[in-house]
């Protein structure tokens, strides 16, 4: 049986908030392994309408999605702006959207506004359901295209491909599951990372209705569609797609971990700057592993550039520059 009780008595909250295992298990290289993300919730929507109402709420295609399939997508405000952004998925009566939970406590006040004209039913799950990411060390490579579900949803769990390595678990808290989760757990840490590496990022409570989705490569990873109806929003993000271009976009760098860019990182705020001193960019996360062989800080950041390639810093006084890395859904930096 897998509670968030228990889970709270195996490790403690790192310096992010997040779940961070006292000892790990060593388990054999080819078993599935967990991490507990202690900070992720999911929204569990459904009701006779629900599909029309989301459908005109959200950047991707209700119509695309079924039991077999996992989506990314955001809800925007008018301007475009993201609220929220999420994985969704669908097990043939809810729609759940998986997403951070101070992020899913405002998408479900913010979608609350607008279902007064639909038959649907919008349950916050942060107290009934938690989310854990697996690693499957037996699937090999990267695909962030829409993926499939490996295990059929149940009325306790939902297991939802996010890549060939990567799934999602949606589960009943006090549930039982055929992995014994506990013994396999890793710091959440490691799914972070896993995130910055792959280039997907959500946005927290703190940042809503500052991003279009293209500003973080959400219409990379299929998060948006262009053909389907309107949606609120839909307006500035389809201008910006066929008769603009971005000149923000989510990149991926990292620095070496040394203690002054660690304490520059806390102390100097978001900004990235470029060699002559002018701010290119935000950081959006970054995350390093402590005493790591691999001494190096992973960073998401929208950069507000066409020219990401050049060197960027954490000061305007060109400190600590950051080397820019590959990510699997765009061209390769170093070719």
């Amino acid at each position: 049986m897998v509670t968030r009780t228990t889970l709270e008595q195996l490790g403690s909250l790192d310096t992010w908030g997040d779940f961070h295992i006292e000892q790990t298990t060593q388990t054999s290289e080819n078993a599935l392994q967990a991490c507990w993300l202690n900070q992720f919730s999911a929204l569990k929507i459904n009701g006779p309408d629900a599909e029309r109402f989301l459908q005109g709420q959200l950047t991707c295609n209700l119509n695309d999605i079924d039991i077999n399939t996992v989506h990314f997508g955001a809800c925007c405000n008018a301007k475009g702006r993201i609220v929220a952004n999420f994985t969704i998925s669908f097990d043939g009566e809810n729609y759940w959207l998986v997403l951070p939970t101070l992020s899913a406590n405002l998408l479900e006040k913010y979608l609350q506004k607008y279902k007064v004209f639909f038959k649907a039913n919008i349950e916050n799950c942060t107290n009934s359901h938690l989310i854990f990411g697996l690693f499957n060390p037996l699937q090999k490579g990267a695909n962030q295209g829409d993926a499939v579900h490996q295990v059929t949803p149940t009325c306790s769990h939902q297991r939802l491909s996010i890549s060939q390595q990567r799934q999602i678990l949606v589960i009943e808290n006090g549930s039982d599951y055929e992995v014994d989760l506990l013994s396999n757990l890793l710091p959440t840490l490691d799914w972070r990372l896993a995130d910055i590496s792959d280039g997907i990022f959500y946005t927290q409570a703190d940042q809503s209705e500052q991003w279009i989705p293209q500003h973080i490569n959400w219409h990379q990873l299929g998060g948006i569609s262009f053909n389907k109806g309107c949606y609120t929003g839909q307006e500035i993000i389809a201008r910006l797609q066929y008769l603009g271009k971005a000149k923000k976009s989510l990149q991926h760098y990292q620095l070496d971990a040394e203690t002054d860019a660690q304490l520059a990182l806390s102390a100097l705020g978001t900004q990235l700057f470029s060699q002559e001193g002018k701010s290119l960019g935000d950081i959006l996360i970054h995350r390093s592993k402590p005493s790591s062989s691999q001494s190096a800080i992973s960073v998401l950041a929208v950069i507000n550039s066409e020219n990401p390639h050049q060197t960027l810093y954490l000061t305007d006084s060109k400190d600590f520059p950051l080397t820019l890395q590959n990510l699997p859904y765009t061209e390769e930096k170093d070719a």
